[in-house]
């Protein structure tokens, strides 16, 4: 499962979601401004949007380019 967390009027957020868009990518959006996914973020130590989490890999991304070079590799 892909959770991809973000802010409002975040253009990096914007520019993940446009590919997981354009590729298909079946993800969950978690806006941070939601306080409970505000914690989550918190507990993670992510200081930055977007931040993916991948639970199938275990893997957590904090930077736009990195995600989406995540997912071109895994083409999810």
């Amino acid at each position: 499962m892909l959770i991809l967390y973000t802010k409002d009027n975040c253009q990096y957020c914007d520019k993940v979601k446009k590919v997981f868009l354009e590729k298909g990518t079946v993800y969950e959006e978690r806006n941070i401004k939601n306080p409970e996914f505000l914690k989550e973020v918190q507990v993670r130590q992510a200081r930055t949007m977007p931040f993916l989490v991948d639970t199938q890999s275990n893997t957590e991304i904090r930077e736009s380019d990195e995600i989406i070079d995540h997912i071109n590799e895994y083409a999810f």
